[in-house]
């Protein structure tokens, strides 16, 4: 697995006293789709944050199925890991670690809107799903960049973890 670490304040590992792990999903079918799902005009894959004693395994499972009703039964491991490491976020004092894990799924398996489980958040930012040919993905995020400054960023993640996913030898 490739891991990136940012960390523009050279922050050391021991300094870290605060860790959010994530998971992402790159759900990706025989026409060379790749699911995406859109919130608050944010474009994102699929997944989310891990639940208290969850292990990436459980919560890539979970959050597969809350956001697309897609049901994983087989074991993943993730491709890619992004990390930063940021000083006194989100508030003085506080060094925090986020922790992206990206992960390879491919499936013919269709979303199912009957089965998601969203959150109020998600269900309050209008959350979508929506299939973009992998082929087209820059050109798609680059025509709907949405408002929010953080789209920025989550879209430099998704390119990178493609371009990663790409690398590794995958045929996609």
């Amino acid at each position: 697995m490739k891991t990136k670490i940012i960390n523009y304040d050279h922050i050391k590992e021991e300094d870290i006293n605060d860790r959010v792990i994530r998971v992402k999903a790159l759900l990706m079918n025989s026409r060379k789709e790749i699911l995406i799902a859109t919130a608050y005009t944010t474009i994102q894959f699929p997944g989310g944050h891990l639940e208290a004693g969850e292990n990436l395994s459980e919560g890539l499972k979970r959050e597969v199925l809350e956001e697309t009703g897609i049901i994983l039964n087989k074991e993943y491991e993730p491709f890619f890991c992004l990390k930063y490491f940021l000083k006194d976020y989100p508030v003085k004092g506080n060094n925090r670690s986020i922790e992206i894990y990206y992960y390879y799924i491919f499936t013919d398996e269709p979303y199912n809107l009957e089965n998601v489980r969203l959150d109020d958040q998600e269900r309050d930012g209008d959350f979508t799903l929506n299939y973009v040919k992998l082929k087209d993905l820059k050109k798609y995020l680059k025509k709907h960049p949405g408002n929010l400054e953080i789209n920025k960023i989550v879209t430099n993640e998704m390119l990178q973890a493609v371009k990663v996913l790409k690398k590794s030898g995958v045929k996609l």
